[in-house]
């Protein structure tokens, strides 16, 4: 499953590159929600790998809580993601998530590009920006399926 999904986001981020050299040829996606700020809620650094948590409001998603596991590559400035969300909709409601993706560190920002399958077959791709200095995530939410 790991490298079904590492493929599709490698193919999505090819297309993406692939359009900005100039060819008549892109992907375009639609924003599913307005981007949204979450606030960093905890951060734990290992040897292989760091987690973050984080919360905060998600249009459509309500309130939500999510962990991010970035694996690190061989120069520890980027690497696999995964992790989970959970949202709470309404008092009868709980949207839930699973990610996989890539991550990159530029200074002190790290953006990570994931592929999310919800439990309601509704597929989203997220660009997360994680500005370290400010504990804050900009989560730009695109639809998929």
């Amino acid at each position: 499953m790991r490298i079904i999904l590492t493929s599709v986001l490698l193919f999505t981020l090819s297309q993406f590159s692939h359009s900005a050299s100039g060819s008549d040829e892109s992907i375009s996606l639609v924003k599913r929600q307005p981007d949204s700020i979450m606030t960093v809620t905890s951060i734990n650094t290992g040897a292989e790998k760091t987690t973050i948590t984080a919360k905060g409001k998600m249009g459509e998603y309500g309130k939500v809580y999510v962990t991010y596991n970035l694996s690190l590559n061989a120069d520890r400035t980027g690497g696999f993601v995964d992790g989970s969300g959970r949202g709470v909709v309404d008092a009868n409601t709980v949207a839930a998530g699973f990610f996989k993706g890539i991550w990159r560190r530029e200074g002190s920002t790290i953006t990570m590009h994931n592929v999310v399958n919800l439990a309601d077959g509704t597929q989203n791709f997220d660009i997360i920006t994680f500005d370290a200095r400010r504990d804050t995530l900009k989560h730009e939410v695109y639809v998929l399926k």
